[in-house]
């Protein structure tokens, strides 16, 4: 995976400055290890312990995922794992034991902060409040609170990692239907307890974390408000974002796949106060293996449910659940004038560049140069580059380059909606929004390794988007661009 560099990020009032100079000892001292954090996440698990069917299989399952949790841990054994909400249900048959039974596999899996997202609000207040009461996690909304105002769970929750103090902030939408908010509970809004918990934080914390079950359009305006804010992680989007985006100096992630993929995101803070990030998302899917302990604790779940209905049983067993990539040549089928505008873009070339200077082999160069590098279904170096037989090298040609998903996201949800209603694919594409898609600057970065020491990239988006144009009859890129 790359790691980019992407400009200094704004911590304001946080004590970040003093923990890197205090970190750098008497004159003459070697230099500091730049402080970093890696966060494990998920999002929308909504009591899916066990994995549930949809055209792509079967995916998901805390059994898997503690699989890839423990890969992840053995590389970075101070990584904090959270959940940025849903992870409960409410209001259905056999809903508290599948509570009971989520709690327990997040307690086992090792998570340290929960935030609430929409099932969460729709809980009464009494059992909101005990949302992980007695467990080794935090559960944490800075927007959910009772009638009369008073908050019913933690609004931050500080984790310390040496003496790097992490602060996560979370927040719930605060525009969810009057008959589905819990009994006794209130919903703030969003901005102001953000506010709010930026103003307790002040001088408490180096890195401010944000877990917000909010759309992504959402997530991007709080962003580009609150700078002081070093990391977005949210949920409730239609698709999941690239590795990560840029919001300004803020970094963001965002899944979209119903609980079916896990996030990972690393991010370094250097002395210059220029950060370095890096990011991967992977489909719980049959080819990981499943951990024996949590698959004993599935087992008793599908046991105590008894004659109830598992969570996710009601999908659409022939709908895709999961934004992955499928490769340009799907999308040229519904979008063959586009596709063809794209072919005659160096975009469509990148990957031929790597290969004229031998370093098609490199991850921080693949990762701009190929599509969907570390994301479920994008381009697998193993694959695609290491000799690995002329067949499994050809399934990855049409990943080759900075293909159509690599602005617009992986489409094998948009694909399945347009198969199975033409019409409604227009009215929810599935395909991530406008301002994502506009997020050229997490390759067209100053500090990308194919330039010179000392070089700059002068971006331009009108530019660079002139250079690109595959829309019709426009000035500027449409709205859904």
């Amino acid at each position: 995976m790359r790691k980019v560099n992407f400009g200094p990020v704004v911590s304001c009032a946080l004590a970040f400055g003093a923990l890197l100079e205090s970190s750098l000892g008497g004159e003459g001292a070697p230099a500091p290890v730049a402080p970093s954090v890696t966060i494990l996440y998920s999002c929308d698990m909504q009591g899916r312990l066990v994995p549930a069917a949809c055209e792509e299989g079967q995916l998901g399952g805390v059994a898997r995922m503690r699989t890839v949790y423990r890969r992840w841990l053995d590389e970075r054994p101070d990584a904090v794992i959270v959940d940025v909400g849903n992870s409960t249900v409410a209001g259905r048959e056999g809903a508290e034991v599948i509570r009971r039974s989520t709690l327990a596999a997040m307690e086992k899996l090792g998570y340290e902060v929960v935030n609430c997202g929409d099932n969460e609000v729709a809980l009464p207040a009494r059992e909101l409040a005990a949302l992980g009461k007695g467990r080794p996690f935090q559960a944490i909304s800075a927007n959910l609170a009772t009638e009369e105002k008073k908050p019913v769970l933690a609004p931050h929750h500080v984790v310390q990692r040496g003496r790097l103090r992490i602060a996560f902030v979370g927040l719930a939408r605060g525009d969810v239907p009057a008959n589905h908010v819990g009994e006794g509970l209130s919903l703030l809004d969003p901005e102001q307890a953000l506010d709010a918990s930026l103003r307790a934080l002040e001088g408490q914390a180096d890195i401010l974390v944000m877990l917000a079950y909010l759309k992504p359009q959402e997530l991007h305006a709080l962003a580009r408000r609150h700078p002081r804010v070093n990391i977005v992680l949210g949920g409730r989007a239609a698709a999941t974002s690239a590795p990560f985006e840029l919001v300004g100096k803020t970094v963001v992630a965002y899944l979209g796949d119903n609980g079916c993929t896990v996030g990972r995101l690393e991010v370094q803070f250097p002395r210059d106060g220029r950060p370095v990030a890096s990011g991967q998302v992977v489909a719980l899917d049959d080819k990981i293996p499943s951990d024996e302990a949590m698959g004993k604790l599935a087992e008793d779940f599908r046991a105590a449910l008894g004659n109830a209905a598992l969570p996710g049983a009601d999908w659409d067993p022939k709908m895709p659940c999961t934004s992955s990539h499928v490769g340009s040549d799907v999308c040229k089928l519904c979008h063959i004038r586009q596709f063809f505008a794209w072919k005659a873009t160096r975009h469509a070339g990148a990957y031929a560049t790597l290969l004229k200077s031998g370093k098609q082999g490199q991850p921080e160069c693949l990762v701009c140069h190929a599509t969907g590098t570390g994301m479920p279904g994008g381009f697998d170096p193993q694959k695609g580059v290491a000799p690995a037989g002329p067949e499994k090298a050809k399934t990855q040609d049409p990943l080759k380059g900075v293909g159509c998903e690599c602005c617009h996201g992986g489409s094998r949800r948009h694909v399945g909606m347009a198969l199975k209603d033409a019409q409604a694919v227009f009215k929810a594409p599935q395909l991530r929004l406008a301002e994502a898609v506009r997020n050229c600057q997490r390759c067209h970065s100053a500090g990308r390794p194919c330039l010179e020491p000392g070089a700059v990239d002068p971006f331009n988006f009108d530019d660079y988007a002139n250079k690109i144009k595959h829309w019709h009859r426009l000035e500027k890129p449409p709205a859904d661009f």
